[in-house]
């Protein structure tokens, strides 16, 4: 393997448009070259990091659950700067229709965050690790 390999991540949904809507609500960029409307790319963070979503009855279903599978499940962390910056993603996600699993609070390592699934139950956690 060389070190200009990319990796990116590929999850199962019901619905690729209602996806692509919660992902552009919440500010996320497109990731623009795929012209499949049974998937929904996103680019996240400053790397440009690829969640592919793929609808279910494509070919992901040969390898993935359609939704959130709890025994081939991960949950990928975003990283907040200011706690303004949590609240207002907290309300984003709601608006979006996203459903919040952990309201927002310091935890027991004082982080300032929240987690949410998306409309497919994947699971995402918005972090200000601002006591480092």
């Amino acid at each position: 393997m060389n070190s200009k390999q990319k990796i990116w991540a590929n999850f199962s949904v019901k619905d690729a448009k209602r996806t692509h809507q919660f992902y552009s609500d919440l500010g996320f960029t497109a990731n623009g070259q795929f012209k499949v409307t049974t998937l929904a790319s996103f680019l996240f963070g400053e790397d440009g990091f690829v969640i592919h979503f793929f609808e279910q009855g494509s070919q992901i279903d040969e390898f993935l659950k359609p939704g959130a599978n709890d025994n081939n499940e991960i949950i990928f962390t975003i990283s907040a700067e200011t706690e303004q910056e949590v609240n207002e993603f907290a309300n984003k996600v709601e608006k979006a229709g996203g459903n919040i699993i952990k309201q927002v609070e310091r935890d027991e390592s004082n982080y300032y965050g929240f987690a949410f699934t998306d409309p497919d139950g994947h699971k995402f956690n918005v972090l200000l690790m601002d006591n480092m």
